[in-house]
């Protein structure tokens, strides 16, 4: 068995709002891990938007035999979903510099060059690029494709647009391994949901696609502002996975608790005190901004793995299992603040299912 990670030779060439052309993934092992590399050149302004470095993909979608998504992220900008799940997990900064000084607060005025890197980890160890409790099994596939939708060209500066870019993949693979009985592949949907009034008591219910294993729900919650969507904390409140059918829940939560438990699990360690030089005294009282760089705003991972069930013989790593149960079994149920015309929560249930039987040993 062999680890390699492999540079695609094969780039897309940016183009506004537009689908680019398929790009071809190896299929001489099991992916493990897929890097998609924005190297974009965009003129900047005093107006650059929050999130411009992550805006530049529409959909991205990781296409398998008979259509079947591993990857399937459609909807408002999803660059901003998957880079902020990938920095969440620990899969690293989506920003790298030109090395001419790009500042996060306030970008570069002219025209500026940037890097960003999007990672899809579709196993349970982040810190583990080549991690085999869920995996893509490239080898036995007869056509397995990376498909982008682009944004707009003004998508990172209300007044500056994007003048040229490519894409770039790589991706890490396992060699030399027939696909085993019992692996964990990946599948995933978005849902976008259009805020309609407000909601009190987690009474906006969603149904909880079923007939796989639900090993979390990443949600990214927007306000609606004149010039773009905003990332904010104060639309969806609180969050409920209901049981409607037996009457009870498994989890009731506000979005503050969940983003604690989010960086409790995930390891994310943060302080909003202490803010001055390393080594002064900590006289500066705690302010909430000092801890916004890790406790992103309008955005939460919702883990499900502590709900496996392992009395049972289910792997802890795989989450919640639906697999007996039938769409509509359960149910997400939102409590919604502030609602304005324009806001909107996407939804991505990161799923898991255990590979077919006729790719075993393949």
């Amino acid at each position: 068995m062999d680890k390699i990670t492999k540079r695609i030779t094969t780039s897309s060439t940016w183009a506004a709002s537009s689908d680019l052309a398929a790009v071809d993934l190896p299929r001489d092992g099991l992916i493990t891990e897929v890097t998609i590399r924005a190297n974009i050149t965009a003129t900047l302004t005093a107006t650059a938007v929050d999130d411009w470095l992550r805006r530049v993909i529409q959909n991205i979608k990781i296409e398998g035999d008979g259509g079947r998504a591993y990857l399937g992220m459609s909807g408002d900008q999803m660059s901003r979903l998957l880079s902020l799940w990938g920095e969440v997990l620990g899969l690293g900064p989506t920003l790298h510099s030109n090395g001419g000084g790009i500042a996060l607060a306030a970008p570069d005025v002219g025209s500026a060059s940037f890097r960003s890197l999007f990672k899809f980890h579709p196993g349970s160890n982040p810190r583990d690029p080549f991690d085999l409790t869920a995996a893509i099994p490239a080898r036995a596939l007869s056509m397995l494709q990376t498909k982008l939708t682009t944004t707009a060209n003004s998508v990172c500066d209300a007044n500056g647009t994007i003048s040229a870019g490519t894409f770039n993949y790589e991706v890490c693979e396992v060699l030399g391994l027939p696909v085993p009985q019992g692996l964990m592949t990946p599948v995933g949907s978005t849902l976008a949901y259009a805020h309609t009034a407000n909601y009190s008591d987690f009474s906006y219910d969603i149904d909880i696609p079923a007939g796989a294993f639900l090993r979390s729900i990443i949600m990214l919650i927007q306000d609606d502002t004149a010039t773009v969507s905003r990332r904010k904390d104060d639309e969806v409140t609180g969050v409920k996975i209901k049981r409607p059918k037996t009457g009870d829940y498994i989890l009731e939560q506000t979005i503050y608790e969940l983003k604690q438990a989010m960086m409790a699990r995930y390891g994310i360690r943060a302080m909003s005190h202490d803010v001055g030089p390393i080594g002064a005294i900590a006289t500066t009282r705690p302010a909430p901004g000092a801890a916004l760089a890790v406790v992103p705003a309008g955005f939460v991972i919702i883990d499900l793995r502590a709900f496996a069930a392992p009395e049972n013989g289910i792997s802890p790593l795989y989450g919640l299992d639906l697999r007996p149960f039938q769409t509509g079994d359960f149910k997400l149920g939102l409590t919604i603040e502030n609602y304005a015309s324009g806001d909107d929560t996407i939804i991505y249930w990161d799923q898991l299912l255990p590979v077919d039987a006729n790719l075993v040993g393949r």
